[in-house]
């Protein structure tokens, strides 16, 4: 082969190898037949505000913020951070620092009834439209949520220093 037909045929071999790995490669999850993706930022700066309290009523002060997949068959995953705020000071009541949310999850389809009588947190302003739900339960079992599964950007902020976005991808 020549100089000439070799510089020819690189592109056509790198073109191959190129749809040759693109088609061995996956997405996050994909061998799990992920049906969504759920991001939330949940920022509870006022201690007074019934998400903001203590769990496991609610998060406590500071917030959460997570990305899930929900796969096919009841389960998915989750990473993400919480993070406590003290309020009064140094000393004062509350707790500070933070820590990483990541693990398994597993989750139910609910309406918005059925899932606050299971225990599950919902939240005033990120109803979905046609009362559907994911019912998610969080590593450990102790804190479940209900998030709309309504594809959308679902932004909600019910008091001062409160602020909860939520986003539902396919």
């Amino acid at each position: 082969m020549g100089t000439h037909t070799r510089w020819l045929a690189l592109p056509v071999v790198a073109s191959l190898a190129l749809i040759a790995w693109e088609g061995s490669a996956f997405a996050y999850g994909k061998a799990e037949s992920p049906l969504a993706q759920i991001e939330f930022s949940g920022n509870c700066n006022n201690p007074s505000y019934p998400f903001c309290a203590p769990p496991p009523a609610g998060v406590g002060a500071g917030g959460i913020w997570f990305w899930i997949e929900i796969d096919a068959g009841g389960e998915g995953d989750i990473s993400g951070a919480g993070c406590g705020h003290t309020f009064g000071g140094a000393h004062g009541p509350g707790g500070a620092g933070g820590g990483p949310i990541k693990g398994e999850i597993t989750w139910s389809y609910s309406n918005r009834a059925d899932g606050v009588s299971a225990g599950a947190l919902s939240f005033p302003g990120l109803e979905d439209p046609n009362d559907h739900y994911y019912l998610v339960t969080l590593p450990g079992g102790a804190n479940k949520f209900l998030f709309p599964t309504t594809t959308g950007h679902y932004s909600f902020a019910p008091v001062p220093a409160v602020t909860l976005q939520l986003q539902v991808a396919p």
